[in-house]
């Protein structure tokens, strides 16, 4: 039996990911903690698995993102990622995460340690105590360029505690856990060294007993819409009334913060929720519209269905490169993504073939990648 601590980042979209996995390490019959900001630790709980709290949480979270945030806002938006990066999750989140992470990895003794890629304590912490560590995708790979800047800026927290610091800081020293099919990837993999591929899986909590009013159906296809667990009103009321006007039943998850009212008001053929259960919608669904965040990326991707991807920032506008490559979505940039722009390509997406086509043979790529309790077996062979 082994014992395994998965460390995450405070977001959704980085946290999630990671419990699939760490839910077959606890079927096979390991012990597993996931440890995370106090912030998302109830998340952790909800989904059955034990939880600590380590790294920034409150008021000091958000002032760390604040600032970076703020200095990125002077890039163009396919830009802020590769500033944000080495800066929000290297240099602010970094050293608090190791100033909590290490002595709760010396009391609780692991075996591994697997850390999605933008925690990036977990590879300084390992080496300390003297035991393998794992990165895990949350997408698509991040650029090379990216990581080698945020281990330049942690060197000095490296020597700290008597260590020079790895390539990549120390990202890739073990198999990579890659969640992204090939199809779809758009960064180059050279700086990686083995890979192990995962299949992805939606983890969105208890499936709904029954069928939830938002998924009745009736003659018109549903679209769904969403941009995630952070909620953009001022892109997502526009999208709204624009794709209001087609005959479809349009379902709008505006995030577990959001505010139904800043919608306004909308016609009959639309649904507005703070959450659903995205895979149960998914399954429903004839096309997504979305800010091509990873977890609603990829969960549609694996239920074969066309995207309109419309990305703010992130990892968004290389998801949008990796499908659009496949020739599984269609993508508008910010500056592009007017009403008119948006219906014209949910139309296409829903009466030309192509592209559910081309959504179905990724589908069948991620159908085809390891699940995670065989993923768990071959782990497991090491320790």
């Amino acid at each position: 039996m082994a014992r395994v601590l998965f460390s995450s980042t405070p977001g959704y979209g980085h946290l999630f990911p990671l419990l699939p996995l760490a839910r077959a390490f606890i079927g096979g019959g390991h012990q597993v903690l996931v440890v995370t900001s106090a912030d998302s630790c109830r998340h952790v709980v909800a989904a059955g698995l034990p939880a600590a709290g380590a790294g920034l949480s409150g008021s000091q979270l958000r002032e760390a993102r604040r600032h970076p945030i703020a200095a990125s806002e002077s890039l163009a938006p396919q830009d802020r990622a590769g500033f944000l990066f080495p800066s929000m999750f290297g240099e602010a989140f970094t050293p608090p995460m190791v100033a909590d992470l290490l002595p709760l990895a010396r009391r609780w003794r692991p075996d591994l340690i697997i850390h999605e890629q933008g925690e990036l304590a977990a590879p300084l912490v390992a080496t300390v105590v003297g035991v393998p560590s794992m990165t895990h995708a949350f997408g698509g790979a991040v650029p090379a360029a990216f990581v080698a800047e945020a281990s330049a800026r942690l060197a000095a927290l490296w020597a700290d505690h008597g260590h020079p610091v790895p390539p990549y800081a120390g990202c890739y020293t073990s198999p990579y856990l890659d969640i992204c099919p090939p199809a779809v990837q758009s960064v180059p993999l050279s700086h990686i060294g083995a890979i192990q591929p995962l299949r992805p899986v939606p983890d969105a909590g208890e499936r709904p007993e029954g069928v939830p009013a938002y998924l009745r159906t009736d003659d018109r296809p549903l679209v769904y819409l969403t941009f995630g667990t952070v909620h953009q009103h001022s892109i997502l009321r526009p999208a709204v009334s624009a794709l209001a006007s087609l005959s479809i039943r349009l379902l709008v998850a505006v995030g577990p913060d959001g505010n139904l009212a800043d919608l306004g008001d909308h016609p009959d053929n639309v649904r507005i929720e703070r959450w659903v259960h995205q895979p149960s919608v998914l399954e429903h669904a004839a096309a997504v519209v979305s800010h091509a965040g990873s977890g609603t990326f990829l969960g549609a991707l694996s239920h074969g269905l066309p995207q309109l991807c419309l990305p703010q920032g992130a990892d968004q506008f290389r998801n949008t490169e990796g499908g659009s490559h496949a020739g599984a979505v269609l993508g508008l940039t910010p500056s592009q993504a007017t009403p008119e722009a948006i219906t014209h390509a949910v139309t296409r997406l829903l009466a030309e073939d192509t592209y559910r086509a081309n959504a179905r043979t990724v589908a069948a790529q991620i159908q085809a990648m390891p699940a995670p309790t065989a993923v768990v077996e071959v782990l497991t062979q090491h320790l």
